[in-house]
């Protein structure tokens, strides 16, 4: 009995390890057939060669109709075509041919001739078929894998690695001293868990898992193409992030985004969240064809929603049937279909949003908030007015002081009416009658002669009658406002001196006077006068309107008309540009400045278009300063027919189709009725026994907290995609993700509360062998965190990071005349977001989420470190290791400052050590080692000792962004830990999640 037991047992393992040595279709044989094979004897029939196609087994074995043979024979590869043609060494009858570049590898070989000899076994493809999954936590599936390959787990990382690691993964921050210290002492066996709830309730989890939302989604503050001029898409990114916040069930997500406006009852918000499928680029240059442009619009609807819920290149069968994943030609209008009931034109609105749109507020920042923020940035670029950039305001000084001369050059001269005078500003309005009939002014100014006068001159008119008084002498009276007076002074006195004018006009009526005296003093000297002023009387009271000072008579002789003190200046004389050139920059007020701006634009092109571009930029947010709201360009239905369009030419329609689903995906359509809507495909996406939707979903979450998904191309898991590393696992995260509510925070600490999240990064030799790239997770990965964590971590240390949440998109700094370079800065109309205008104040420390996001010229910053452009959806990034990301770290303005700011705290310590100690907990969460110490207290003492003798380099230093300008400092000191704090900034550990 016992024999017959074992007997039994020992047959049962035979078959089981005969079993796991057998090939899999879809893991082993599908990926070389996709990659090598699929393009010509693949699922498009329209460029299938030789009549054979190998992505279904019935084809795959059928004897070939020309030749008769078969491509496979189960069971026998030596009367298998296909193992003669991989084998072949004639070129002639070579597979893949020489010519396609392709050439399957020895081992690929191999593999092939095993599984027909095996019986060439056909799979559905993996990530189509219903989701079963079998029980286990993650860390059983883990474990598992890695058994066979005769690994084990690492241990648990520290808890300064662990807490540092749980921070940047779930905020895209690190924590802070008190939070690690906290950790450290917390004794509770829920202390760990206790973090994970923490941070996944916070506005920083929901500003982090928005981050990769807005990739996928491209949104972009302006709208793509050549101009990529200004849109207003912010209150969408808004509503993403209060989504996350709220923990909003990711099926709901999903319905409110691709048909929030066909949801009965449905609220403004929910159309805002339509936004996703309206973040899109779009057009108004010349030449557009709209109909062309609608259909690329579309089109690119149906490759985001396809890529970012479902993993499929749909795209792939926008001209022919799909080369290498079960959907044909006509399945993709059909989905198309779904997009093309809008009335969203072809051509793009211009500096603006494009119809659709609504008004909406923000769901996370007040109105309050968003009028301040609005108005700050039109105070900015007012400012800039004033002092444009470096080049531009050179210009203007030079041309200021050349104007200022010529104009000095027109002014008349003493006796001949034609001299230069001087402006006097203390004329004052003292005194007026009551009568409403009539009514009288008295204007006086005083002024001192230090020696004794020769002579004196006056010339004056004004409009009615008027008297003249020297020290309260009548010295004239002119009656006719058509002649100017001339009179001679003889009772002005060495000392003080008081001129009046008293003046009176008819009620309703305005009146005015102008008057210039010249005096010559014993000593030689002259002194020239000019005053005017204007005033009227309306009835039941008088009226004294703002006074210009006048810079020149009438020529002599000629009659004034009307405001004399504008129509009878010399000609060509500007006298307001004169008033406002002839005053300390100080003084100036807005009018000054907008007169100098519009004189030196006529004379320099450059300062007009730069000058037209804030008045663009200006106006676009003008409204949103007023009411605190912004529109939104969203979805609404409009019927239209939808045609296969022949090789995708949106001119050449082909046969009629209905909306529709691909029915290899889901079988069934997505409504019974011929005209699904797009809330009928919101439903069906996110319908449980969707076999894509969840294990997507999961897979990207998976990505964010391990750098690569259990399926490692997220974008595509077709038939070019990864087999996964783990689809065991990977299915019980999406039967447990949609059991769960669509609980996005569960599935996420589900996945960090793990084991397998907690392990060490260190690698071993034996791991190194058998799981070089950690796809069996042996160990935590290392990788470099996301461009904008990068940034806001170096905020963050330096305590600069500004936390206000949501609101427009926010101007930091950048390298001028980047986006000038790209766009159409300059070109007659205008367009809006063609020059960069930084900003200032706390609006450059906000989290880099919210940085405007220029499709053609993204933040360059984040760029070097693998940004989209977002001209498309994106739901995996790039990971590359450049010398340029090196140069970022040290040299732009905003790591610069931050390094100021944290080099200030540093220096601020008893201790250079316990300085150092808090740079090294701030920015890496744990304390130097003792050869780090070492290096960096020489650095400091040579940095200190080079700065002693270099003061203005140390200013340079520290002039970079803000900080300097608006905090007291020691120039040499903080210059030195200034570069200590660069250092720490510049640590691959610095943006490295290990």
């Amino acid at each position: 009995m016992m024999i017959s037991r074992l007997i039994i047992l020992l047959i049962a393992i035979s078959l089981g390890l005969s079993k796991a040595e057998e090939i899999q279709f879809n893991k082993s044989i599908k990926p070389i057939l996709s990659n090598n094979c699929f393009s010509c004897h693949g699922p498009d029939a329209k460029v299938v060669k030789g009549g054979l196609q190998l992505h279904l087994r019935e084809k795959a074995i059928s004897e070939l109709e020309k030749s008769g043979e078969r491509a496979i024979t189960p069971g026998n590869r030596d009367e298998s075509s296909l193992w003669h043609r991989i084998t072949s060494t004639d070129p002639d009858e070579q597979m893949p041919p020489p010519e396609s570049n392709h050439k399957l590898s020895s081992e690929e070989i191999k593999t092939i001739g095993q599984w027909i000899d095996e019986g060439a076994e056909y799979q559905g493809h993996w990530s189509l078929q219903p989701i079963n999954p079998e029980t286990g936590t993650i860390d059983d599936f883990i474990k598992s894998k890695l058994k066979e390959v005769g690994l084990s787990p690492s241990t648990t990382a520290d808890p300064q690695t662990l807490i540092r690691r749980l921070n940047l993964d779930l905020t895209g921050l690190p924590p802070t001293q008190s939070e690690i210290n906290k950790f450290i002492n917390d004794k509770n066996i829920n202390a760990y868990e206790k973090i994970v709830d923490r941070l996944l309730s916070s506005t920083a989890f929901a500003e982090r898992l928005a981050v990769n939302w807005l990739d996928a989604a491209r949104y972009a503050d302006t709208n793509g193409y050549s101009i990529d001029d200004h849109r207003d898409m912010w209150v969408w990114r808004d509503w993403v992030i209060s989504s996350f916040l709220e923990n909003k069930p990711f099926d709901q997500f999903t319905l409110e985004q691709i048909a929030g406006d066909m949801i009965p009852n449905n609220s403004n918000q929910q159309k805002v969240a339509t936004g996703f499928l309206r973040n899109g680029m779009n057009t108004h240059e010349g030449g557009t064809i709209a109909e062309e442009y609608r259909v690329t619009y579309t089109a690119d609807k149906v490759d985001t929603v396809s890529t970012v819920f479902m993993g499929m290149t749909m795209k792939c069968a926008q001209c022919h049937d799909h080369k290498y994943d079960p959907i044909s030609q006509e399945e993709y209008y059909k989905f198309f279909a779904f997009f093309n009931t809008s009335s969203e034109p072809g051509n793009g609105a211009i500096n603006a949003n494009t119809k659709p749109l609504i008004e909406a507020e923000s769901p996370i920042c007040s109105i309050d908030r968003v009028k301040r923020d609005a108005s700050m940035r039109i105070s900015e670029l007012r400012k800039k007015r004033i002092n444009p950039e470096i080049n531009l305001a050179k210009q203007r000084d030079d041309w200021e002081n050349k104007k200022l001369e010529s104009l000095k050059k027109q002014l008349p001269d003493s006796e001949n009416k034609d001299g230069q005078v001087k402006i006097d500003d203390s004329v004052k309005w003292i005194w007026s009658d009551k009568d409403n009939k009539s009514a009288k002014a008295e204007f006086q100014k005083s002024f001192i002669l230090k020696n004794d006068p020769l002579k004196a001159f006056i010339w004056f008119t004004c409009d009615n009658e008027c008297t003249i008084k020297i020290n309260d002498q009548i010295v004239g009276t002119n009656d006719d406002w058509t002649k100017p007076k001339q009179i001679t002074v003889k009772n002005l006195l060495k000392g003080q001196n008081t001129i009046q004018v008293q003046a009176t006009n008819q009620a309703g009526s305005e009146a005015g006077f102008i008057l210039s005296m010249q005096i010559i003093l014993s000593s030689g000297e002259k002194i020239n006068l000019v005053s005017d002023s204007s005033w009227k009387s309306r009835a039941n009271k008088l009226e004294n309107e703002s006074w210009t000072k006048a810079t020149a008579i009438a020529n002599y002789g000629e009659a004034p008309w009307g405001n004399i003190y504008q129509k009878n200046t010399s000609e060509g004389f500007d006298q307001n540009l004169y008033l406002a050139l002839n005053k300390n920059k100080s003084a100036r007020s807005n009018e000054d400045w907008n007169k100098i701006n519009d004189s030196f634009s006529s004379a320099s092109g450059a300062f007009k278009i730069y000058i037209n571009q804030l008045n663009l930029e200006e106006k676009a947010i003008q409204k949103t300063a007023k009411t605190g709201k912004s529109t939104v360009m969203v979805m609404n239905y409009k019927p239209r027919k939808t045609h296969i369009l022949i090789r995708g030419a949106y001119n050449q329609h082909g046969d009629e189709v209905n909306s529709g689903t691909p029915s290899a995906i889901l079988p069934g359509e997505a409504s019974s009725n011929n005209e699904a809507t797009r809330l009928d495909l919101a439903k069906w996406l996110i319908n449980p026994d969707h076999p894509l939707t969840s294990r997507v979903i999961v897979n990207r979450y998976w990505q964010m907290i391990f750098g690569t998904g259990l399926v490692k191309t997220s974008e595509d898991f077709g038939s070019q995609g990864e087999y996964p590393s783990h689809p065991e696992l990977l299915d019980r995260l999406a039967k447990d993700f949609v059991n769960s509510g669509w609980n996005l925070r569960k599935m996420i600490k589900r996945i960090v509360m793990s084991d397998t999240y907690k392990q060490k990064s260190n690698l071993t030799k034996s791991a190194n062998v058998k799981d070089p790239y950690n796809r069996l997770l042996s160990r935590s990965p290392r990788f470099r965190i996301d461009a904008e964590f990068v940034r806001d971590s170096a905020l963050f240390a330096s305590g600069l990071l500004s936390r206000d949440i949501g609101g427009p998109s926010v101007y930091p700094y950048q390298p001028n005349d980047l986006w000038a370079d790209v766009s159409h800065y300059g070109y007659p109309s205008g367009f809006t977001s063609q020059k960069y205008l930084p900003g200032s104040g706390s609006s450059n420390h906000r989290r880099s989420m919210y940085t405007v996001w220029k499709r053609t010229s993204p933040p360059p910053s984040m760029i070097i470190f693998d940004a989209p452009n977002r001209e498309t959806c994106t739901v995996r990034r790039l990971q590359t290791n450049t010398p340029m990301q090196a140069l970022v770290l040290q040299n732009d303005p905003q790591y610069l400052e931050a390094a100021v700011s944290l080099g200030k705290i540093m220096s601020l310590k008893p201790t250079p050590k316990e300085g150092i100690e808090e740079g090294f907990i701030k920015t890496l969460g744990r304390k130097p080692k003792e050869k780090e110490l070492t290096i960096l207290m020489s650095s400091l003492t040579h940095y200190i000792s080079t700065y002693e003798t270099r003061q203005k380099d140390a200013v340079s230093l520290l002039r970079a962004g803000q900080y300097f300008g608006r905090n007291s400092i020691d120039t040499k000191n903080i210059a030195a830990w200034t570069l200590v704090a660069s250092t720490l900034f510049n640590m691959d550990e610095f943006v490295t999640r290990q």
